[in-house]
């Protein structure tokens, strides 16, 4: 990846934002590179006629240079100035879907310069039907080279949110145009010579280009080597997260059926179980090998229904859902991938089963999405974006989502001295840094997650010992000499909506006094085995989490302690969130 570097202020403008809007289209003719909507996904523009402008696409994105880029128009009025010739082809298909999801490549004119084109002598034009996007685009009045305006390799944006993700401080501006209504790129075809091909699938299938144009397209086959691609996504592995992606592919009668149905046909049941059957055997077959894996699963209602009514909680506790809808709908999972493969991706699982689909309509073009994703495997998987870009998350306000609440865990220990003051330090911390956060079932409802602490024997009012202080910022940079110890009772149990002891005993003195809290309270020990994290010694026997509080001990045990109760909860941070009812928000 190319050197990258934060040069702005990035400036966020709404679609009811005139002013912004016109400072976006001004940015442009000077020079600057902004991200904008347009029906299929976000794109990161320059004037196309301004070689170094187009430069600093790359630079934002940390692109390869020989990767061709698409110019946006608003009016076909533009094309003259920028092709050298137009094709019966090209015509054709402009005639039927400009403004649309479709890229047209054309022979390029002399105007256009080679950092476009990645030194070809072709040029892809596109005409946006996305109302903003033609507003924008008019009033920059130059036509604008984009490509995706995402990380390079990452999954491509369609809010923009995922475009602030990847590009606050990189580029101009932001333009909000909600999110991207087809969600995958445009079909690009090559249409320069007599068959036409199509380079890239997408929302215009190849039955509507031949429709179109009364013959027969053709796909183009794999570059061969040293080959520059004349389109985007033909050469690199694109829309990848950080993770592994694995294909389950639905069966080919696969349908929309309700689980909960009480007149489900047995021909209907046995549907369902072979929709979600493939996605819950893998799954388990995963956790067999590796315990302590996170998975996420990318797919539609009845998967998920079924997966809950399968009742294994502790695989439950392993794994993250995006449901697109019916299962059977592939415009929906168009429409949904990268947003899902994305929001998966943030919540750090490592890997990710997505659903396939078999069908020659817009099955393909998300099956070249889904399968360029999958692709990647080992050293080819990238830094996941957020990663890449710091682990913190984007400061998203409050009023973004139509709904917030909140919720919180406490930690309890004896005297809430030092092992509180440390575990709700650590995982304050951790909130900050993976914030911000949503449901877990509604990504347009926020959550504000708290973290408290309180000592079954505490004296009220205490600070954490010093060594305490001290070793905490050593270890996180941080503090907890503000901290205060408080007396544990019931209010602030019931408070809370999750309770975590540093100790077994602790966990059974609270149980044995409250029975009602009976699944809202855990030790560390007794979380873990919950969500199937059992620990081993070298004997083979089970092992507890044993953390002992190091009140008059050296300065070395004050920092292992620390650092021990850091580790530990970093394993359980995405437990704890989605018992929660929370998620990472992207």
């Amino acid at each position: 990846m190319m050197d990258r570097k934060k040069i702005y202020d990035t400036l966020f403008v709404s679609s009811s934002d005139d002013e912004g809007l016109a400072k976006c289209a001004e940015a442009i003719r000077n020079g600057e590179v902004v991200g904008f909507p347009t029906e299929t996904v976000y794109g990161l523009g320059a004037d196309a006629l301004n070689e170094n402008a187009v430069r600093r696409i790359f630079e934002a994105k940390g692109r390869p240079g020989d990767n061709p880029l698409i110019v946006h128009i608003w009016d076909k009025s533009q094309i003259d100035e920028l092709v050298s010739e137009v094709t019966s082809a090209a015509k054709a298909l402009m005639d039927a879907f400009m403004p649309g999801p479709i890229t047209v490549i054309m022979r390029k004119s002399d105007k256009v310069p080679s950092a476009v084109t990645a030194g070809l002598d072709t040029v892809g034009i596109r005409m946006p039907s996305h109302p903003l996007c033609n507003r924008f685009l008019k009033l920059a009045g130059c036509p604008v080279a984009a490509p995706s305006a995402n990380l390079s390799g990452s999954p491509s944006p369609t809010t923009a949110l995922h475009v602030r993700n990847d590009m606050d401080g990189y580029v101009f501006g932001i333009i909000d145009g909600g999110e991207c209504q087809v969600g995958l790129e445009s079909t690009v075809v090559d249409a320069t010579g007599e068959v036409p091909v199509i380079l890239r699938p997408g929302a215009v299938t190849s039955a509507m280009i031949d429709e179109a144009l009364k013959t027969h397209t053709e796909y183009a086959g794999a570059l061969g080597k040293g080959q520059v691609p004349s389109s985007p996504g033909m050469k690199y592995r694109h829309y990848a997260p950080g993770c592994e992606v694995v294909i389950i592919t639905l069966p080919e009668d696969c349908e929309a059926i309700d689980p909960y149905a009480e007149d489900l046909t047995d021909e209907q049941k046995q549907k369902l179980f072979e929709m979600a059957s493939p996605f819950i055997l893998k799954a388990q077959e995963i956790l067999k090998g590796n315990p302590a894996a996170r998975i996420g699963i990318f797919a539609g209602d009845e998967v998920r229904t079924l997966a809950s009514m399968a009742g294994d909680d502790i695989l439950s506790a392993h794994l993250e859902f995006y449901s697109y809808g019916d299962t059977s709908d592939v415009e929906a999972a168009s429409h949904c991938l990268f947003d899902g493969l994305r929001l998966l991706d943030r919540q750090e699982v490592d890997v990710i089963l997505a659903a396939g689909f078999k069908g020659d309509g817009l099955e393909v073009a998300y099956m070249n999405r889904l399968s360029k994703a999958a692709g990647l495997q080992g050293d080819d998987v990238p830094s996941r974006a957020y990663e890449a870009l710091g682990e913190g998350g984007n400061e998203v306000p409050l009023d973004y989502f139509d709904d917030v609440f909140t919720s919180s865990v406490l930690f309890v220990s004896d005297d809430d001295v030092n092992l509180g003051a440390v575990c709700e330090g650590l995982f304050t911390d951790l909130i900050r840094r993976k914030g911000p956060f949503c449901s877990a079932d509604d990504v347009k409802i926020g959550v504000e997650l708290y973290a408290e602490s309180a000592g079954l024997y505490a004296e009220e009012g205490r600070e954490p010992d010093a060594l305490t202080c001290e070793a905490f910022t050593k270890v996180t940079g941080g503090t907890v000499t503000h901290h205060i110890s408080r007396h544990a009772e019931v209010s602030i149990y019931d408070s809370n909506d999750l309770v975590l002891t540093i100790s077994d005993a602790q966990a059974f003195e609270i149980l044995n006094a409250y029975p009602d809290l009976e699944g809202r309270v855990f030790s560390l020990s007794s979380y873990m085995a919950s969500k199937g994290l059992v620990m081993r010694g070298e004997d083979g026997r089970v092992a507890s989490i044993s953390i002992r509080d190091p009140k008059g001990q050296e300065a070395d045990v004050y920092l292992h302690t620390v650092s021990a109760l850091k580790a530990w909860l970093e394993i359980l941070f995405p437990y704890i969130i989605k018992d929660l009812n929370a998620k990472r928000f992207c």
